[in-house]
């Protein structure tokens, strides 16, 4: 990665520097958008750009002036350009930060913004994952029921600490909680469940993301899904758990404590996702 784009220019990623007044760094006032583009072309635009446009109204940010969608893939694009990476599968990061000045309470409301771009070793088309995941619960921290927990804050202890949790107990991932001990998602994605043939993933009011990837799957795959509260006992009695995020598609869990999962549903998403955007 040797470029990147900082509010609109182009330079040296070492050129770089943050300050010591930065409030992403003092209190993490900031969020961020991590997108995958194929050969040059950002994956899900219109969802990532409204989900943007939707964190700015929770976070109570001034977007730029040139905020429109053609101008921020054009951004996007240029970078993927500069680093070589426009026919390549590449993962683009936007963070946007509250400029500084101020305590808790901001001088401010204008933002800055960085995007960041580097290569992913992967396929063009969304593949399932050979073995299924093996997944565990992270207990120790819960998400609280609100809006905040619908973006994709910098605030990500939680899932940090779960990673941690989940490497030292040799999960490949684990399941997040809600103060209502209600399953609500993934570390690294939104969750959904087959159980006697419906699809169920947890709604927003429980405290899960707002997932760009949740998102195509409840409303351009023309798929019958239902947005739901789920229960440890609705999870152990699914017949396929699997997660979602716009890097790796779909993916199953083979096993949760003792039980295990098939993963035939999946499949048939794969090819749906593939064959709408991928192909």
């Amino acid at each position: 990665m040797d470029k990147i784009c900082y509010n609109n220019n182009i330079i040296d990623y070492n050129a770089f520097l943050i300050s010591l007044d930065n409030r992403g760094f003092k209190y993490g006032d900031s969020f961020f958008e991590t997108i995958k583009c194929v050969n040059g072309i950002p994956l899900f635009w219109d969802e990532h750009y409204f989900r943007i446009a939707g964190a700015f109204l929770i976070m109570k940010m001034i977007p730029p002036d040139n905020f429109t969608s053609e101008f921020f893939l054009s951004l996007i694009k240029n970078l993927l350009i500069n680093n070589n990476l426009d026919n390549s599968i590449a993962r683009v990061r936007i963070s946007f930060f509250r400029n500084q000045g101020g305590y808790y309470l901001p001088l401010e409301n204008n933002i800055s913004f960085v995007i960041e771009s580097n290569e992913l070793s992967q396929q063009q088309h969304y593949t399932l994952n050979l073995d299924g995941l093996n997944v565990g619960f992270y207990k120790e921290n819960t998400l609280s029921k609100n809006p905040i927990n619908n973006i994709k804050s910098n605030n990500k202890l939680i899932n940090i600490l779960g990673s941690i949790y989940a490497k030292n107990n040799n999960f490949d991932d684990c399941i997040l909680l809600n103060t209502d001990n209600q399953i609500v998602e993934f570390l690294s994605g939104n969750i959904f469940i087959i159980s006697n043939k419906k699809l169920i993933t947890p709604s927003l009011a429980d405290g899960c993301l707002d997932g760009v990837m949740r998102k195509i799957l409840l409303n351009n795959l023309h798929i019958s899904a239902e947005e739901s509260s789920i229960t440890f006992s609705d999870l152990l009695n699914a017949d396929e758990v699997f997660m979602t995020n716009v890097i790796s598609g779909v993916q199953w869990v083979g096993k949760i404590k003792n039980k295990t999962y098939s993963n035939n549903y999946c499949q048939k998403l794969i090819n749906k996702l593939n064959t709408k955007y991928l192909i």
